[in-house]
Formats: structure tokens, C-alpha cells, sequence
């Protein structure tokens, strides 16, 4: 499907900066370096250690909470230590966005769409005969 970036901005008490977060629809939450979640100043979920099933195990992690904006939507997040930024399906899903994976970029929803995958399927109508 390639890889789909999305600019986003976290704001936290200590600081606020734009990342370039990569589009994982197979995640659930938002994902940050520690390091960046320490520069922000996130602040921890009070008893937020939990347990999230990775592409190849089960870890233990902290979970923080930040508010953003991506493409010009605000949003407020759970957030958990990963090794680059990452964007998961919870805030496509609230915000109303899918990747188009031929553009590899974040389209909105149209409104009259109830329900929507994180993902655009592209369908081609064969004709009837």
C-alpha cells in the first residue's frame, strides 16, 4: 500500500512541535519517541501502564495524554512510547479520515458515509452483461 505520512502538531505543557507521523492503520493510538514525550512534558495517564499486543510481541507501556492537530483537525490522544511517530486507526477513526493508497495521503471522510475502514478500498464496478 506504501507509506503514508501525515504532518501533525502534539502540544504539551513544556513545548509544542510538528512531526511527521507515519500513517499505521494496524495501530491503535498515537505513538512518540520517550524522548519527545519527555520534551513535550506529556502528562501520564494516572495507573496508565497497559498491555498492547506489537507486530511481534505483548509489551508493558506507559500511556500519556496529548492534544494535537492533524490536518487542521484537533484531537486528544492517548499516547505510548514508540520508536518513530506513528498515527493509529483511533484518531482516523474520530476524526473522520482513511488513507488513499494510490495518493498515500489522509482524505476526509464525506459525511454521508456512517461507517468508514482507516484504509480507502478502491473498488472498480465490472459491468453487468
Amino acid at each position: 500500500m506504501g507509506r503514508t505520512l501525515a504532518t501533525a502538531t502534539i502540544n504539551g505543557p513544556l513545548a509544542s512541535k510538528e512531526y511527521d507521523f507515519l500513517v499505521d492503520t494496524g495501530a491503535s493510538f498515537l505513538g512518540l519517541p520517550i524522548k519527545e514525550i519527555e520534551e513535550l512534558g506529556l502528562t501520564a495517564v494516572p495507573n496508565g501502564r497497559r498491555r498492547f499486543m506489537t507486530a511481534t510481541r505483548v509489551v508493558e507501556l506507559d500511556t500519556y495524554t496529548a492534544m494535537g492537530l492533524v490536518e487542521n483537525e484537533g484531537f486528544t490522544a492517548w499516547v505510548m512510547p514508540a520508536p518513530i511517530p506513528l498515527i493509529g486507526y483511533e484518531i482516523l477513526e474520530n476524526l473522520r479520515f482513511r488513507v488513499n493508497p494510490v495518493s498515500q495521503r489522509l482524505e476526509k471522510v464525506p459525511d454521508e458515509v456512517e461507517n468508514h475502514p482507516p484504509y480507502l478500498l478502491m473498488v472498480q464496478a465490472t459491468p453487468r452483461v
